[in-house]
């Protein structure tokens, strides 16, 4: 039976027929997971912008892009351990 007669059947009987099971809320994200992917999503952009540099350059050269790759990685990095010295009270650390 279609799911689009299932529902018309429910209706007839006054709603009492088989509903649809609830939307699963989001899960709520932690600050870290929040800044990976911002991480994430502009490393990406800055790596594809690279690349695409590169192919449309008059004369390719694989030297000055993997130069260009290694400096996004490292400000990647160093985006990281700003945003962790900028919202250290957010992480709070692991003391036993």
């Amino acid at each position: 039976m279609s799911r689009q007669l299932k529902r018309q059947i429910g209706r007839a009987q006054g709603e009492r027929g088989a509903k649809p099971s609830p939307a699963r809320g989001a899960r709520p994200r932690t600050r870290e997971q929040r800044l990976n992917r911002i991480l994430l999503i502009g490393g990406g952009g800055l790596a594809i912008g690279a690349v695409m540099l590169a192919l449309l350059a008059p004369r390719f050269d694989g030297g000055l892009l993997a130069f260009n790759l290694a400096a996004i990685a490292l400000g990647l990095l160093m985006g990281k351990g700003i945003g962790m010295f900028f919202f250290r009270r957010a992480y709070p650390t692991a003391r036993k």
